[in-house]
């Protein structure tokens, strides 16, 4: 997997989080880690996808384009990640063992990658969100109570 998928993951968290108030590409890039140049790339391909809206100018920002609880983390996989043959081996077509070793890898990387593809479908970023905000405010907590 690449790190489009983590950062989109990222996005669509935070501005779950945020309630429809919307978001400064730059904000989310800050509060990742990266540069805004890299975090706008994702969030295109996310609006692209009709994941997320964006307006631009002052009081702009970007929002989730319906409820959260209507998107799966296979839609937000889908829309950062254009080639889903993440597992795929490229044998050597002049060596007969290497094809057929390479043909048994594949099915099974096919295997994995379904199974992956399922799962992400059966959870909604409401879902992620109640599962990680809490962990992110117990971590906030824990980091304010040991810097006294």
């Amino acid at each position: 997997m690449t790190s489009d998928f983590n950062i989109a993951l990222h996005i669509v968290g935070f501005l779950t989080a945020q309630g429809g108030q919307p978001i400064t590409s730059d904000t989310l890039a800050q509060t990742y880690g990266t540069s805004p140049v890299v975090l706008r790339r994702v969030l295109s391909r996310l609006q692209h996808a009709g994941v997320v809206e964006t307006q631009r100018g002052v009081g702009g920002g970007s929002v989730l384009a319906q409820s959260a609880s209507k998107i799966n983390l296979r839609q937000v996989f889908d829309a950062v990640t254009p080639n889903q043959n993440l597992l795929r081996r490229h044998p050597q077509k002049d060596s007969p063992v290497s094809e057929i070793l390479g043909g048994y890898i594949n099915e099974l990387c096919e295997q994995a990658e379904q199974a992956l593809l399922k799962k992400l479908e059966s959870i909604t970023v409401k879902q992620m969100d109640a599962v990680v905000r809490p962990r992110i405010i117990a971590s906030h907590c824990m980091k304010t109570k040991n810097k006294r």
